[in-house]
């Protein structure tokens, strides 16, 4: 029951996911290095209630969602995860654990409890990295208020650089951050020169 449901999840996410930032893209790159990270880490997960909070973390984002709820993202998200896994009976201690994991999800916001909130938690950071990070930060120009331009796109990912490192909870997290930024270094710097 599980996994068809977990399906019908993915499902749902791979058609209401279309934005190039948070879409279902960013979902499915976020629970592979999510899985990664733990791995990595030789800690336990569930890897469905890991996979579920990757799929939903961003949901209230989409259009079908971002109009109701709450105005943060994360509660948002958070509430329609949790619609959605009970109307799905999904069991309650695993709701509780994935409404959590995405609720507390943004980088430097306070950590959930749980191990795969954590890791969550650090692969949403690391998606602002490197240059999967810059490539995000890049689509938003013009439709995000902060990132109006390239100029303020490459100050964006240059600050986002800066900050994402020290909001690591893993060290293969802190790691992978490393060589992330790294190799977006030359190309932001190129970037800022060619816009000045």
């Amino acid at each position: 029951m599980m996994r068809t449901f977990l399906g019908e999840v993915e499902d749902l996410v791979s058609r209401a996911g279309t934005h190039p930032v948070w879409g279902y893209a960013h979902c499915l790159r976020v629970n592979e290095m999510a899985g990664r990270i733990g791995d990595e880490e030789g800690v336990g997960y569930d890897s469905e209630i890991l996979r579920l909070s990757c799929l939903l973390h961003d949901i209230g984002l989409y259009k079908a969602y971002n109009l109701r709820e709450a105005p943060d993202h994360a509660e948002r998200s958070a509430t329609v995860a949790g619609r959605i896994l009970r109307d799905g009976d999904f069991p309650p201690h695993a709701t509780r654990v994935i409404v959590e994991a995405i609720r507390c999800h943004p980088p430097g916001a306070s950590p959930a409890s749980s191990m795969e909130a954590g890791l969550l938690k650090d692969a949403v950071a690391l998606d602002y990295l490197g240059a999967v990070g810059v490539s995000r930060v890049l689509a938003m120009v013009g439709t995000e208020e902060e990132v109006p331009d390239i100029p303020s796109a490459v100050r964006h990912a240059e600050s986002l650089h800066k900050t994402m490192p020290g909001l690591l909870l893993f060290d293969t997290s802190r790691r992978i951050a490393d060589e992330r930024i790294s190799e977006a270094e030359e190309f932001l710097s190129n970037l800022r020169r060619s816009t000045e």
